[in-house]
């Protein structure tokens, strides 16, 4: 038999915390989802005009490779999990939260980075904006230390 998923929902009584208890208490609804991934190429400001397009064009083709590359082995990892691909170019947590709200995702699973201090100023967290924006829950999930 499994062992169940111990979930800590911390309590405070207010609005916001009784959103949280009801959504978590509705994780089980997830239990098949259909995921996308999902990858926003940045354009690098330092490029000329020219070749800065000619560039995002590559970049859109060989991050779309390697988006289907990593989903074909997911599929065949996790059972013939239901997984879409999708590649734009942009700002990435704008880029998020937009596909998000558009296409009524229900969830958004996003990893971290783990910056603090001053490469946390320097270079800003799209995961922190994207659970500041989002339109749905956003679950964040922090790297492991090796």
């Amino acid at each position: 038999m499994e062992k169940a998923w111990k979930v800590l929902i911390p309590v405070d009584f207010s609005r916001y915390s009784l959103e949280t208890v009801e959504f978590a208490l509705s994780l089980p609804l997830f239990l098949k989802p259909a995921y996308t991934f999902f990858h926003v190429v940045t354009v690098g400001e330092m490029e000329p005009a020219g070749r800065r397009e000619d560039n995002l064009t590559q970049r859109v083709k060989d991050a779309t490779a390697e988006l289907e590359s990593l989903a074909e082995r997911s599929r065949q990892d996790h059972s013939g999990a239901l997984i879409n691909c999708r590649v734009t170019s942009g700002v990435p947590f704008k880029e998020i939260c937009l596909l998000a709200d558009e296409e009524k995702f229900r969830l958004i699973v996003i990893g971290t980075h783990g910056r603090t201090g001053l490469s946390h100023l320097m270079i800003g967290s799209t995961a922190e904006r994207v659970v500041q924006l989002a339109s749905c829950p956003v679950l964040s999930l922090k790297p492991r230390i090796i």
